[in-house]
């Protein structure tokens, strides 16, 4: 039998900070700095839900098993 684990392995907060710093001096030099912010959120709560349903779409295939 295969282990898995399926603990979550926290960021740490400067891996979170050096991913989000292009983003936000993007979004910080754009013409529309509002507009693209709520695109960028849209996008990665899309990005969150698809992950999330892979994973569970991933996770039924072990269960029936």
């Amino acid at each position: 039998m295969n282990r898995l684990n399926f603990e979550p392995v926290p960021m740490a907060r400067s891996d979170l900070e050096r991913l989000i710093e292009p983003l936000v001096s993007y979004i910080c030099a754009a013409g529309r700095p509002k507009a693209d912010l709520i695109l960028a959120l849209r996008l990665l709560v899309s990005e969150v839900e698809k992950t999330n349903r892979a994973a569970s779409a991933r996770f039924g295939i072990f269960i029936e098993n």
